[in-house]
């Protein structure tokens, strides 16, 4: 089963890593139902006698490193649920964001402790070889797993998806504020940049009715009309920028942003 990475530690800086990190935490907790599956069916198999006949030292070893590797990642679900991750691969604050879910959810919690221990004893059982407590574990695995287990482990996933969608549609509206605000200035600029157009060729008229005494009226008027045309320029751009970043035409709205996190 692939693992899932982090690349970071730190908060990230921009809203879709803030997601992104988030998702794959959430993915990692999911994998929990797999990973109790899989521990109850690798257990069977150090259980089992085979009809076709005795398997070799060597592939009992490799079912019982399986078995050992569930039982590590469901022992880290259980500590990531609680609000910490043993291989600290997780993000400080992703685990605290868990954290709290987790302690709106005791019960949840207490489940995948408990899934977490039952299934430390499968292992451990399989690894001493006593065939009678490796059946009692499995027993008590497997009717748990069975008894409401996985249905946990969704209601915790639905759970923690529904913040991040409250959280996702919150930057959304945030970002679509800011953005409607850049917008309002740019237009400001533009009938700044206009008026400022409409100064310079009114002072050339009046540089060039009154002639060499005019000249410096002039030269002010260029200045004049310079400076709107970069006014212009630079709104332009700037609106340019935004519709590129937001995927708009008219780069005035950003509430589709968050359209492609999912």
């Amino acid at each position: 089963m692939s693992q899932l990475s982090f690349q970071t530690t730190s908060a990230p800086e921009t809203d879709a890593e803030h997601f992104a990190q988030r998702r794959a935490a959430i993915d990692l907790i999911a994998t929990t139902r797999a990973r109790a599956i899989r521990s109850a069916l690798f257990g069977s198999y150090l259980f089992r006698v085979n009809p076709l006949g005795p398997e070799t030292s060597e592939k009992r070893a490799q079912w019982r490193a399986i078995l050992n590797e569930q039982r590590d990642a469901i022992a880290r679900s259980a500590a990531l649920v609680q609000g910490t991750d043993p291989q600290m691969a997780v993000p400080d604050w992703v685990c605290e964001w868990i954290g709290q879910h987790g302690s709106e959810n005791p019960k949840t919690v207490a489940a995948f402790v408990r899934m977490s221990d039952l299934t430390n004893d499968v292992a451990l059982a399989a690894g001493g070889g006593d065939v009678r407590r490796l059946r009692d574990a499995l027993d008590v695995h497997l009717r748990v797993g069975r008894g409401g287990f996985f249905e946990s482990v969704t209601g915790f996933c639905d759970g923690l998806w529904a913040k991040l969608d409250a959280t996702r549609h919150a930057e959304v509206e945030r970002a679509s504020a800011a953005g409607n605000a850049i917008s309002k200035t740019l237009t400001r600029l533009e009938q700044i940049g206009k008026h400022v157009r409409l100064v310079s060729l009114n002072a050339s008229v009046e540089a060039a009715r009154v002639g060499d005494a005019g000249r410096g009226l002039g030269v002010i008027a260029v200045e004049f009309k310079t400076l709107a045309e970069e006014i212009q320029m630079l709104a332009t751009t700037a609106r340019s920028e935004i519709a590129a970043m937001t995927g708009s035409e008219d780069g005035c709205s950003i509430a589709n942003r968050g359209e492609n996190y999912r």
